[in-house]
């Protein structure tokens, strides 16, 4: 699958979203929509970002520095505990970004 590591940071973001709306008080928080966006961003710079064969770290150091930022968010504003979950889930799919292989199309090669 081409874009089996976009697809990784499509289903983190979803379970962002998911935590924070069906954990703790069961509504979303300034915070854990911050988080959630965060996610989503995410996502789109992982599928934005080229294949390149050089360049084969580049997708799962977006998603780290994503996840950096949703530390930073849960550092400066934390208030639940269902935020911190979400930067678990940020960080667990930056994981997934690292560990999922993208396959190439015919003749083509990818990171």
């Amino acid at each position: 699958m081409q874009y089996a590591k976009a697809a990784a940071a499509v289903l983190a973001a979803g379970a962002s979203a998911a935590l924070a709306a069906l954990t703790g008080d069961q509504t979303i928080s300034p915070l854990e929509w911050v988080n959630i966006l965060i996610a989503i961003a995410t996502a789109a710079a992982v599928f934005t970002a080229p294949n390149v064969p050089g360049a084969s770290v580049t997708k799962a150091a977006l998603a780290a520095i994503m996840t950096g930022l949703t530390a930073a968010a849960n550092i400066v504003a934390a208030d639940s505990s269902t935020s911190w979950w979400q930067l678990l889930s940020a960080f667990g799919g930056a994981v997934l970004v690292y560990a999922v292989r993208n396959t190439p199309e015919r003749g083509l090669t990818t990171a």
